[in-house]
């Protein structure tokens, strides 16, 4: 007959093993419940559900004046189509208020689906990164933390919001003339 502690131990260490099978065994199945390794099939939803997130995103939109801090800034946001990793190239076409033209290289970042909920943020772009955003009809709303104090009241930790227009173009040559 064991010990009253030994068998108390071996019961302990048969409950974890058992515990920790059954834990491998769900890892290595995907959505769907199939064994197929490591969440297979997961990835594929996520960009699915991200690319239905982004779409409605997607297109040219006229930053309000004043979106960098300086009144009579005219600037464009132009977000494309999501790709099949459910990711969407952004450009910011800061119009040149001296020559009236759009320079040739626009700041380039992305647009993604935030990893745990159903949110939108725009990355890369010095003006707008780590920004939120979200429509209201054809005005796009982008809220960012104020890190070039655009407002100019000392304060860059605070939330801003910028809005844009939606513009009837699809081509970026409709933007105005290049540089």
């Amino acid at each position: 007959m064991l010990l009253p502690s030994l068998r108390h131990s071996i019961i302990k260490r048969i409950s974890l093993f058992s515990t920790l099978v059954a834990t491998l065994m769900l890892a290595s199945c995907d959505s769907e419940g199939l064994p197929s390794g490591g969440g297979a099939g997961d990835s594929n939803n996520n960009a699915a559900a991200a690319i239905a997130l982004i779409t409605p995103f997607a297109g040219f939109f006229d930053l309000q004046d004043g979106w960098a801090g300086r009144l009579n800034d005219q600037a464009f946001l132009v977000i494309g189509r999501p790709a099949d990793d459910g990711i969407a190239v952004a450009t910011l076409h800061d119009f040149d208020d001296i020559d009236q033209c759009i320079p040739p290289r626009p700041a380039t970042g992305e647009v993604r689906r935030d990893d745990f909920a159903d949110r939108v943020f725009m990355d890369d772009i010095l003006q707008f990164d780590q920004s939120e955003l979200s429509l209201s009809g054809s005005i796009l709303i982008i809220e960012f933390q104020d890190i070039n104090d655009i407002d100019n009241d000392n304060n860059t930790t605070e939330l801003l919001q910028v809005q844009a227009e939606r513009l009837g173009i699809s081509n970026v040559i409709d933007l105005g003339e290049p540089c």
